[in-house]
C-alpha cells in the first residue's frame, strides 16, 4: 500500500447520494434568456434538472438545510429532493467555463416533479457533455492536498466559505465500507466521493468514522485496506465510544473509484 498521511484540521459542508427522478414525465424545458429561472421542488419527491454543461451549485444555508442531499451528475443533470417546503430563495449554478445560471427555488407540496430541462444558445446543440470535459480536463492539475482540502470544506464548512475547484466533479459512493480498516472496533461510512479532471484521474472520498471501541483508536494509514494513494484524518486520534470526540472524518485519496480501490 503506498499511503501519505496528512492530519489535516480544515473547514466543511454538505454532500450527495444519487436517487433515481420519477420516471415517464415528460420534461419541460427553460431557455436560458438571463432572467431567473423558477424553479419549484415538490416536497418529499425527487426533482431532476439537466444544465447544458457540468455545474456546481450555490444554495442559501437554509435551502440547503430543507433539502437530501443534492446529487450533481458529470453530465449536468441535477437531483434534488426538498424534504420540508421552504420560500422563493436564489440558487447560483456555476458552469466550469466561466458563466452562471440564476434559480428562483421553492419547495412546496403538490409542486410538479417532471424535469425540467435548460436549454443555453451558448452550448452548441452538438456539443456533447463529455467533449466539454474532455476540453476541461486539461486545464485542471489539482494534488492531493488540494483534493482533501476540497473534501474537508465540503464536509463542515458553510456553503460560502467552499473554494471551487474547477472541473471536479461528485459522483457516487457506495453506503458501505466494512473492512477498511484492520484492527479496531469501527464504524465506516462512505459519505461522499468527488473526481478529479487531473490526467490521470483522481478519487477523493470522504468517510464518517464512529468508534465503538472502548479506548482511543490513533489513526495509522498502514492499517487501512486497499491502495490508497494518500489517507488524512480531521483529527489524528479517534476518542472511546460514547466519549466527545468518538467520530471523526477520514479522507482517502485513489487513482480510481473508492469502490474500486478497496479490496472486497
Amino acid at each position: 500500500m503506498r499511503t501519505r498521511l496528512g492530519s489535516i484540521l480544515l473547514l466543511m459542508l454538505w454532500l450527495t447520494v444519487p436517487a433515481q427522478a420519477e420516471e415517464g414525465l415528460a420534461p419541460e424545458h427553460v431557455v436560458w434568456d438571463k432572467t431567473p429561472i423558477q424553479l419549484s421542488l415538490p416536497v418529499g419527491t425527487e426533482r431532476r434538472i439537466d444544465f447544458p454543461v457540468p455545474i456546481k451549485l450555490e444554495a442559501p444555508a437554509n435551502v440547503v438545510a430543507a433539502s437530501k442531499p443534492i446529487q450533481i451528475r458529470e453530465d449536468g443533470s441535477v437531483y434534488w429532493t426538498a424534504t420540508q417546503a421552504f420560500a422563493p430563495a436564489r440558487v447560483k449554478a456555476i458552469t466550469f467555463t466561466g458563466y452562471s445560471y440564476f434559480l428562483d427555488v421553492q419547495a412546496r407540496k403538490g409542486a410538479p416533479s417532471h424535469p425540467l430541462v435548460v436549454l443555453d444558445d451558448r452550448v452548441p446543440a452538438a456539443e456533447t457533455h463529455t467533449e466539454v470535459l474532455a476540453r476541461q480536463r486539461p486545464q485542471y492539475h489539482y494534488d492531493d492536498v488540494d483534493l482533501v482540502r476540497f473534501a474537508a470544506q465540503n464536509v463542515y464548512a458553510p456553503m460560502r466559505l467552499i473554494k471551487a475547484l474547477p472541473g471536479v466533479i461528485q459522483v457516487p459512493v457506495p453506503e458501505q465500507a466494512s473492512g477498511l480498516y484492520r484492527g479496531h472496533e469501527l464504524t465506516i461510512e462512505p459519505m461522499a466521493q468527488w473526481r478529479s479532471p487531473t490526467a490521470p484521474s483522481r478519487y477523493v472520498t470522504a468517510l464518517r468514522v464512529t468508534s465503538n471501541a472502548l479506548q482511543a483508536v490513533v489513526f495509522d494509514p498502514r492499517r487501512l485496506r486497499g491502495e490508497w494513494l494518500s489517507a488524512a484524518s480531521q483529527h489524528a486520534v479517534i476518542h472511546p465510544a460514547g466519549a466527545d470526540g468518538d467520530t471523526t472524518t477520514w479522507y482517502l485519496v485513489s487513482a480510481q473509484p473508492f469502490e474500486e480501490t478497496c479490496p472486497w
